[in-house]
C-alpha cells in the first residue's frame, strides 16, 4: 500500500459518505449507493468513492463518513487505486505511526468493521490562515452535477440544464455573501461556501443556521468572521480555514431569555434591554455598554465606534459608551420616537421603520445621516422577513415593500407574494399562478409569469448578471442548480 501524505492532498473537494440509521442504506454526496447482499456497508462506500474518483479523473480525495445512527463522523483520504488514510492520527509525524494508522484503517474498511476512530480537531480561533498547498499537488476541480436537467423551468434566456448542481437541505436558499463565495446548506447540516462559477467548495462551517440569509460577513477582535444568530445563540465562524480541515466550528455565545443579537452591523452585538448592549472590545472580550436612553443602535463600526439614533438625535459613542458627538436628526414627518426596526442595505445605507402609533419607513445615508426617501407602506415588515438586496443596482425588497435607494429613490408597496430574489428592478417570487416577476418600476401591474412545468415550481433563490440559482425537490432529494444566462 502506498503511503499518503495528507499535506499533498487538496482541501477540496470533500466527498460525503452517509450511512443510514439502519446501517444498510448508503449515499455518496446525496446519491444512493447500492449495497449488495452480504456486502459490508463500509466496503460499499469505499468502492463508491473509488468509482467516483475514476469517473472524475481524480487521483486522491478527502472524504467524510457520517453514521446517521450515532451522528458520528470520520475523516479519511481515499485514492483511486484503493489506498486510504484514517486522519485520526494525522498529527503524528513519525513514519511508523502513519503506517500503524494505515494498517488499522485498512482492517476497518476491508474487513467490514463498521466503526472508525473519531477525528479530533483542536479548537479553532478566529485568526486561522489557510495553509498553502504544495506546488503541483492541486488536482483541477471538475464541477459536479454538470448537465443535470432543472426540474423547474428557469426564467427566459437561461439554460434548462445545470452548469453545476449539489444536494442541499429542503427549503434552503443560498447567500452570495461575497462575489467569490456562495453559501449553500449541505444535507448533513453544514454551511458550505462555493465558487459561484464552478460550485467548488472553498470553505465549510459546522452548525448551519436555519436561514442562510442570516449569515453576515462581520468583524470580531480584528478578524473577519461570518456571524449569525440562531437558536438562542450568536455564532461566529472564522472566514479562513486550514487546508487539512473538513470544516470549522463556530464560537458560540449563548443568549439568555429576552436577549437578541444583531449581525448585519460591522461588529455583531447583543441587545440586553433597558438601554444596554453587550459588545466586544479590541480583544474580543464582551462587556456591557449603556447607550443614550431613548435611542437604538444604527451600527457598530470596525473600530468599535457605536452609533445610535433617537427621535431627534444621532449619537456617536466610543466602545465604552462615552458620547463623543451628537448630531440633530431630521426625523420623518409623523414620527415621534426612535425607529423600531433597522436593516442594513449596504455599507452606507440603512432602512429604518417606525411602527408605534405611526407607520413610516425611510432610507438613511449612514455616512451623512441624511434621509433620502420616506414612505408610509400598508404594512411594516417584521424582523423575521428576509431582506433581499442587489447592492450594485441599489434595489431591495423586504416583505411587501420594494426599495430603490439609488439616483431615483422610492419606497413602493408590492403585491402579497412570496419573494425569493431580486436583480436590478425585477423581483422574483412564487405566486398561486407559478413563479413570476414583479417590476419595481411598475409594481401595480400583475406579476409576470413565465412558462413553467407546474404552478408550484419554485422561483430562483438568487439571480445575478450571468446565472440563476434554483432549489428544487424531486422525490426525497433537494438540489441547488446553477443555470447560466444564455447570451
Amino acid at each position: 500500500m502506498a503511503i499518503i501524505d495528507p499535506d499533498s492532498v487538496p482541501a477540496f473537494p470533500v466527498y460525503t459518505l452517509r450511512i443510514g440509521e439502519d446501517r444498510e442504506t448508503l449515499t455518496l454526496d446525496g446519491a444512493h449507493v447500492p449495497v449488495l447482499d452480504e456486502e459490508d456497508v463500509i466496503e460499499a462506500g469505499k468502492n463508491a468513492i473509488i468509482a467516483k474518483l475514476i469517473n472524475h479523473n481524480l487521483g486522491v480525495v478527502r472524504a467524510r463518513a457520517i453514521d446517521a445512527s450515532t451522528g458520528r463522523g470520520w475523516d479519511m483520504i481515499v485514492s483511486a487505486t484503493g489506498d486510504f488514510l484514517d486522519l485520526t492520527e494525522q498529527q503524528e509525524a513519525a513514519h511508523a505511526a502513519k503506517e500503524r494508522t494505515q494498517r488499522r484503517t485498512k482492517r476497518l474498511m476491508i474487513a467490514g468493521v463498521g466503526t472508525l476512530t473519531v477525528l479530533t480537531l483542536g479548537a479553532l480561533g478566529a485568526a486561522i490562515v489557510i495553509a498553502n498547498q504544495p506546488t503541483g499537488s492541486v488536482v483541477a476541480y471538475e464541477p459536479e452535477g454538470v448537465g443535470a436537467t432543472l426540474p423547474a423551468a428557469p426564467p427566459p434566456q437561461h439554460s434548462t440544464t445545470a452548469t453545476w448542481s449539489h444536494p442541499t437541505l429542503a427549503g434552503a436558499r443560498v447567500n452570495l455573501i461575497s462575489p467569490d463565495r456562495l453559501l449553500t446548506a449541505d444535507p448533513e447540516g453544514t454551511v458550505t461556501a462555493r465558487n459561484p462559477q464552478t460550485g467548488q467548495p472553498v470553505w465549510r462551517g459546522e452548525k448551519a443556521p436555519e436561514n442562510l440569509a442570516s449569515i453576515h460577513h462581520s468583524t470580531w477582535a480584528g478578524h473577519d468572521v461570518y456571524a449569525a444568530a440562531d437558536r438562542n445563540e450568536l455564532r461566529l465562524w472564522p472566514v479562513s480555514m486550514p487546508a487539512d480541515t473538513h470544516s470549522v466550528s463556530p464560537t458560540t455565545i449563548a443568549l439568555e431569555p429576552g436577549q437578541s443579537a444583531r449581525t448585519d452591523t460591522h461588529i455583531p452585538y447583543i441587545e440586553l434591554g433597558d438601554w444596554y448592549i453587550r459588545v466586544p472590545d479590541a480583544a474580543g472580550t464582551l462587556h456591557d455598554v449603556m447607550i443614550p436612553p431613548g435611542s437604538t443602535v444604527l451600527d457598530i463600526a470596525d473600530d468599535g465606534t457605536i452609533t445610535t439614533i433617537s427621535a431627534t438625535t444621532i449619537y456617536t459613542l466610543d466602545n465604552m459608551g462615552k458620547i463623543h458627538f451628537q448630531q440633530p436628526f431630521p426625523a420623518p414627518k409623523g414620527t415621534t420616537t426612535f425607529p423600531t426596526h433597522i436593516w442594513t442595505l449596504d455599507d452606507t445605507h440603512l432602512l429604518l421603520a417606525w411602527d408605534h402609533t405611526e407607520r413610516v419607513m425611510a432610507v438613511m445615508d449612514s455616512s451623512s445621516g441624511e434621509i433620502t426617501v420616506t414612505g408610509t407602506p400598508r404594512t411594516i415588515p417584521s424582523q423575521n422577513e428576509t431582506l433581499l438586496v442587489d447592492p450594485e443596482a441599489h434595489t431591495a425588497v423586504l416583505g411587501t415593500v420594494g426599495i430603490r435607494y439609488g439616483n431615483e429613490p422610492a419606497l413602493v408597496d408590492l403585491p402579497s407574494v412570496d419573494t425569493t430574489a431580486i436583480h436590478e428592478n425585477l423581483i422574483y417570487a412564487n405566486t398561486t399562478n407559478g413563479p413570476a416577476t414583479v417590476d419595481l418600476e411598475t409594481p401595480e401591474t400583475e406579476p409576470q409569469v413565465w412558462a413553467n412545468y407546474r404552478t408550484d415550481d419554485p422561483a430562483p433563490v438568487l439571480v445575478t448578471n450571468d446565472a440563476v440559482y434554483v432549489v428544487a425537490t424531486q422525490l426525497e432529494s433537494t438540489t441547488v442548480y446553477r443555470a447560466d444566462r444564455q447570451r
